[in-house]
């Protein structure tokens, strides 16, 4: 049966019609929901992003303070209680040279404070014995009976303040001998870490004093924050323990009025959605370089060296021939300038150091900074007979002085080196080697510039 041309001219215009406003309707209920669930994975992906970026940072500082003391516990072991007051002096005043947050070492022999450094402003503590603190005992208890380090606190500290504690017991012929502790400055050391959430618009707060956790003290930003809506949390690994980490954005749009928006505005769908994805991406390429290179040298940060070298490792598994390098290195005497000098000055030493190093090596290698004043350069498919003058070369860039604000400012370097496979065939054994042996580097070129002084007379 034929429709008549009259109907169908009615009825084609109001198929066309009907379609339309349905498709319109629709790409419109489509668009609305999709910006809604857009604005809860932009807020969820940056602020895991944010998360993770803060996770490393915290990391980074924690350990370059806290790995300092494995040596001196080495050395109070092998000594066995037979102690020099003049020799440990120097030794902790050589560890706090290379510090930033570090406020206080300190030794205790049994469970009474021995050893202090500095002693200036720590006075009070010096003598205590710990198990007249009953503020602190029960943690310190917990980590002498169960052998391992842990970092304690924030406490409040007899000689003003409040800062974490690094204890570390020292087990000499399978008796407890002592504790070592490290004080870490905690507000800067947080305000450092917590600084891109600030200026990103995010609030922060952490808990679990004592390493408790979830289940832990909050010890810094806003303790409800825990328990609020859109927050994101984490665990942060610590010694003997974790923190619990919530960040959640000080403001978010609003889905109903973005609705409103998109419902009034439909024919402008595509080029708000193709705005919104641009903002995103920009975003997003923001916080990628952020996580993936430090701010103040331009340089692959830790994280980014470490992919890096795990690269360079698989390379030479699949290729005998390639041997990968790594030089490990810190500044001497950087703390000195950044104290006399002040930070803009070891900024410019730090910026000038990457510069130099990076002029000293090929395209195909890399240059990273590992945190702080420490750096690591990777060469791959390079030669073990090339190590001492890749040493030199490098040692030569670091030491030109560099002029900053009128001043020649000039640093050292200690450098350790470690190679795949001969040294081990993970990032971690290559570190730890190559670390070892830029503190017997240290140790080395500590004693003979000591032996190059004239005697006191």
């Amino acid at each position: 049966m034929s429709i008549p041309e009259s109907l169908r001219k009615f009825i084609d215009p109001v198929l066309v019609g009907t379609a339309c406003a349905a498709l319109v309707l629709l790409v419109g209920h489509y668009a609305v929901g999709l910006q809604s669930s857009r604005v809860e994975a932009y807020r969820k992906v940056e602020l895991v992003s944010l998360g993770s970026l803060l996770q490393a940072r915290l990391n980074e500082k924690l350990n370059r303070e806290l790995y300092l003391t494995s040596g001196l516990k080495s050395y109070l072991i092998v000594r066995r209680g037979n102690l020099r007051p003049a020799e440990v002096q120097a030794i902790l005043a050589r560890l706090y040279a290379d510090t930033r947050h570090i406020r206080v070492f300190g030794i205790a022999v049994g469970y009474r404070l021995t050893y202090i450094y500095p002693l200036k402003g720590n006075e009070q503590a010096l003598g205590l014995n710990y198990r007249d603190l009953p503020a602190q005992w029960p943690a310190v208890k917990r980590v002498i009976d169960g052998g391992m380090p842990a970092l304690l606190g924030p406490v409040d500290l007899l000689q003003g303040g409040s800062g974490l504690i690094y204890r570390v017991p020292v087990v000499v012929d399978g008796k407890y001998w002592g504790l070592l502790s490290t004080v870490i400055d905690v507000d800067p050391l947080l305000m450092d870490v917590f600084e891109v959430a600030h200026f990103v618009g995010v609030d922060a707060a952490l808990r679990g004093r004592d390493g408790l956790g979830i289940r832990g003290e909050a010890f810094y930003g806003d303790s409800s924050l825990f328990s609020k809506p859109d927050v994101e949390q984490f665990v942060i690994k610590v010694p003997g323990g974790s923190w619990a980490m919530a960040l959640r954005a000080k403001s978010a749009p609003s889905e109903n009025y973005v609705s409103e928006i998109l419902s009034a505005f439909i024919w402008a769908l595509a080029a708000f959605v193709g705005w919104s994805a641009y903002m995103l991406r920009l975003q997003r390429a923001r916080l990628t370089r952020l996580a993936l290179s430090d701010a103040l040298t331009g340089l692959p940060n830790r994280t980014q060296v470490e992919v890096r070298l795990r690269h360079a490792i698989a390379a030479g598994r699949r290729d005998a021939s390639a041997v990968c390098i790594i030089l490990f290195f810190d500044l001497d005497g950087f703390k000195a300038i950044n104290d006399r000098y002040g930070h803009r000055a070891g900024d410019a030493v730090l910026r000038g150091v990457a510069e130099r190093v990076l002029g000293t090596v090929r395209e195909v290698d890399s240059v990273g900074r590992w945190g702080g004043d420490e750096f690591v350069a990777l060469f791959e498919n390079g030669a073990q007979e090339k190590i001492p003058d890749l040493v030199a070369r490098v040692r030569n860039a670091v030491e030109v002085p560099l002029k900053h604000a009128g001043h020649s400012l000039k640093v050292g370097a200690s450098i350790g080196t470690a190679t795949a496979p001969e040294d081990g065939n993970s990032v971690a054994e290559l570190v730890r080697i190559a670390d070892k042996r830029m503190y017997e580097d240290k140790q080395a070129r500590m004693l003979e510039s000591r032996s190059r002084r004239p005697e006191d007379t």
